[in-house]
């Protein structure tokens, strides 16, 4: 086993400066972080981005490569290393086993330093089970003073409040696997109303609005962190009713008018492309929240669609397996679309095997670098990034069967002469049930600007293995990999992934849009599948981001294609899923190499001209008053409302009281009419043109004593299975005026 890094030190000991730098670190920088999980979001209108840098500094050889020596002691190594807890949590604990002796730092404090949510005393965990054991693990959590609040669809992990004081007692339970604390969900947004998309046209948005089509009759679920200010936007650039549900732990309902504008800017751009069609809007922070989310949306709102401008990372290995994929797939078979964004990291990720060519266990991100720090990719040069600066480090290998590969994560600081330890990640591999080969850390900036760099050390492995690193939202790293950049979520095959292209002609790809694709099986590096699947649009204006801003990123580009969805829908009510997908990749428009390609799919989102509509013409009837042996002329016109030719069929069987008696007519027909008791037609028409069917028939029923109705149905239907029942009906004494319904 070879020993933990020591990241401060040149000669192979842990210099005694350490400890208080990295309390020093903890409790100045790292304890801003956690309002981005805990509490209140950013001031409305303020963009997401990180600062630029205060300059570049051009990196001594030393700063490139560590030095071979570089490590801790044995008795060092991995000292924060829990097999049945992540390692934050595992420190955590062993900080409050000393806490009695050491009262200068609050528990809670300490607990919010290090990212965990906190409900009092109380910190926000999920648990790792054995479902047939869920009782009594329930049990026991109660009896703390604990509380479950969510559960994952297959049983095995418990989410909910978990008493600080009680992390240890609770993990080495027999009965619980592992603890760990819950992963964020993550907004796909970049840079930051009325206002309406400047893509409505772009996609042909507005000429299917303009055919009629306009989400009428489809319900929209958009799932999201947050919805600040959707209450002010009610009845403009919302619809004046939405419906909400809030399924945050430790938050009502109410709350879903918070945390971030986020969501609200996402349900903005829909209404502007579908504005008839129903919303729903649900907040969710963790990927327990979501399964819920999915379930409420599935079976009491009945969704037709979902839009997630939301992922995570380091819950699934990125091959589009594993928990989300298994929600995509439940909501799929329910009939509903759904539409993802793909992500922002196409420069904020590197991926690629896990070289030492020095065997001193540090991971080569080049042959002569093995601090992968944050620069403009000249190998040589680090941007000087100031305080204040919340940095996050997601990485993941191929390791998700065994887990017995065990690797590090440590956040660096350069101080001019040696990397300092900033922040570490060391959860433990070993096999253990509920463990996962992934490594995660959440710090902030501080001191003076500096250089800042990524170290993954080899703690205890001997496979070859892939690993793909995030830096979401910061600074991109020196050394970047663009492809099988996809968020958690993203990946998923039963649901449709989008990137992003700008709204300005030529539409070029986003330089941060994710690209794919995705992960080989279980985490490798090759043999995966092409995502995303189609590309939607960014930088457009919504009310939420005001007029300083324009809403960004896949975020941004997925709630065009799930409008875009509404609206074949609410044209084509009886479309699957599948069909809908289809529709809109074969619609397309081709971008960068031919075909589907994992940087835009299979192209820009596109409509195309609307469908074939055909008009919901009356059955006008002369003359105005009718009676026995009368003669009636019926005249049916058909119009073609939409954008392409389609094939119409008319049946019109006469009822008993009719007969036909003179030649009917087919005006701008291409084919005839026959005179019989039957009339049926059937032709293709063009755009804006129309037919008209023209006959007589006589009124053979005689004049009863009381009124009776005498009705004439023909069923005009077109290509794409739309039915239309145009009707007529006449009586001795009276003429009922005639009217038209659509069957869906």
């Amino acid at each position: 086993m070879q020993t933990t890094p020591n990241l401060d030190s040149r000669n192979g000991h842990r210099p005694q400066h350490l400890v208080p730098l990295f309390i020093a670190l903890l409790f100045t920088g790292i304890l801003l972080t956690v309002g981005m999980w805990a509490a209140p979001a950013r001031a409305e209108h303020t963009p997401p981005s990180v600062a630029t840098p205060v300059g570049t500094i051009t990196l001594p050889e030393n700063a490139r490569n560590l030095p071979p020596e570089l490590g801790l002691s044995a008795a060092d190594a991995g000292a924060h290393k829990n097999a049945k807890m992540d390692s934050v949590l595992s420190e955590l604990a062993t900080a409050l086993s000393v806490q009695a002796s050491q009262t200068t730092v609050s528990l809670t404090d300490l607990a919010a330093a290090k990212g965990v949510r906190l409900d009092g005393t109380r910190g926000h965990v999920q648990l790792v089970i054995d479902p047939g054991q869920r009782e009594q693990v329930e049990q026991a959590i109660t009896s703390v003073g604990g509380e479950i609040t969510g559960t994952s669809y297959d049983g095995t992990v418990l989410q909910g409040w978990l008493p600080l004081s009680s992390l240890l007692d609770i993990a080495n339970r027999p009965d619980v696997h592992y603890i760990r604390r819950p992963v964020p969900v993550e907004l796909l947004e970049t840079d930051i109303g009325s206002f309406t998309t400047e893509a409505i046209d772009d996609f042909k948005g507005l000429v299917w609005q303009q055919a009629g089509i306009t989400g009428q009759g489809v319900k929209i679920g958009i799932i999201d962190g947050g919805f600040q200010g959707y209450t002010q936007l009610l009845g403009s650039d919302l619809p004046a009713q939405v419906t909400i549900k809030n399924f945050v732990d430790g938050e009502t309902d109410a709350q879903v008018d918070g945390t971030t504008i986020h969501g609200a800017a996402c349900a903005e751009v829909i209404h502007d492309i579908a504005p008839d069609a129903q919303l729903y809007l649900a907040k969710v922070s963790s990927n327990i929240d979501l399964q819920e989310a999915v379930t409420w949306m599935k079976d009491v709102a009945k969704v037709d669609v979902i839009s997630t401008s939301i992922g995570w990372y380091n819950l699934t290995p990125g091959d589009g397996t594993g928990e989300f994929n298994d929600v995509a797939a439940q909501a799929r078979a329910a009939g509903i679309f759904w539409v993802s964004a793909a992500g922002n990291d196409r420069r904020n990720h590197w991926g690629g095997l896990f070289s030492d060519p020095d065997n001193d266990g540090f991971l080569n991100f080049t042959a002569s670098n093995e601090v992968n720090f944050f620069g403009p990719g000249d190998g040589t040069t680090a941007y000087l990034i100031p305080a204040g600066q919340i940095v996050s480090l997601y990485i993941r290998w191929s390791d998700w069967s065994s887990v017995n590969q065990d690797y590090d994560l440590y956040l660096v600081r350069w101080s001019g002469t040696e990397w300092q330890t900033v922040a570490q990640s060391e959860n433990t591999q070993n096999g253990g049930i509920g463990q996962t080969p992934t490594e995660s850390i959440v710090a902030t900036t501080s001191g003076s600007a500096a250089p800042y760099g990524i170290v993954v050390y080899k703690y205890n492995a001997n496979l070859p293995t892939n690993f793909e690193l995030f830096a979401p939202k910061f600074f991109r790293p020196d050394q970047i990999l663009t492809s099988r950049s996809l968020a958690n979520l993203a990946d998923a095959p039963n649901l449709m992934t989008v990137a992003a292209v700008d709204v300005n002609n030529p539409y070029p790809q986003e330089p941060y849009s994710a690209e794919g694709p995705t992960n080989g099986p279980g985490g490798a590096a090759s043999g995966g599948f092409t995502k995303p699947d189609i590309a939607g649009f960014a930088n457009v204006s919504t009310a939420s981001y005001g007029s300083k801003f324009k809403f960004d990123g896949t975020s941004a580009a997925t709630p065009h294609v799930a409008g875009a969805a509404a609206l074949v829908l609410s044209a084509y009510p009886q479309y699957t899923p599948e069909q809908v997908q289809d529709f809109l990749e074969t619609r397309a428009i081709d971008m960068g190499s031919s075909g589907f390609d994992p940087q835009t799919g299979h192209g820009r989102l596109d409509l195309g001209a609307p469908p074939a509509s055909l008009s919901r013409s009356t059955m006008s009837l002369e003359p105005t008053v009718a009676g026995p042996g009368d003669v009636v002329t019926y005249t049916l016109e058909i119009v073609n409302q939409g954008g392409l030719t389609t094939t119409a069929t008319l049946t019109n069987p006469l009822p008993a009281e009719l007969l036909v008696t003179t030649q009917p007519q087919a005006i701008g027909a291409d084919r005839p009419l026959t005179p019989t008791n039957e009339i049926t037609w059937t032709g293709t028409i063009s755009p804006t043109s129309s037919v008209t069917i023209i006959y007589t028939a006589t009124l053979t029923t005689t004049n009863p004593s009381a009124p009776l109705r005498v009705i004439n149905f023909a069923e005009l239907s077109d290509a794409d299975g739309h039915i239309y029942w145009l009707t007529a009906s006449l009586n001795p004494v009276r003429i009922f005026l005639p009217f038209v319904r659509r069957e869906e």
